[in-house]
């Protein structure tokens, strides 16, 4: 059976890199793992200052449709979104994948 997953390009804030680096491991990965969501790997591309990273749900779209929800409408994501989202940069892009 094969994974459905999002391989996410995030562009951070200049300056911001290595505070942004370290909130995603220590923080949003924990929160999102809680959720069902998996981080299968992430990437810097420093020259450009882009974060790139695919999170894996299960088999389905629907998978992603229920552990989505539970990661965004938890407590710690409602009291932390404003300042999560103040690292990034506009134009967050995100493609649905699936493994072969």
């Amino acid at each position: 059976m094969s994974k459905i997953a999002h391989l996410r390009v995030y562009p951070i804030k200049k300056g911001m890199e290595s505070k942004w680096i370290e909130l995603f491991s220590k923080k949003l990965v924990p929160e999102m793992k809680k959720a069902g969501i998996v981080v299968e790997t992430a990437w810097m591309d420093k020259e450009n200052s882009k974060f790139i990273w695919v999170r894996s749900y299960g088999s389905t779209e629907k998978d992603i449709e229920v552990k989505e929800k539970l990661f965004y409408e938890s407590k710690w994501w409602k009291e932390n979104v404003n300042f999560v989202r103040g690292h990034l940069g506009e134009n967050r892009e995100i493609t649905i994948i699936y493994s072969i």
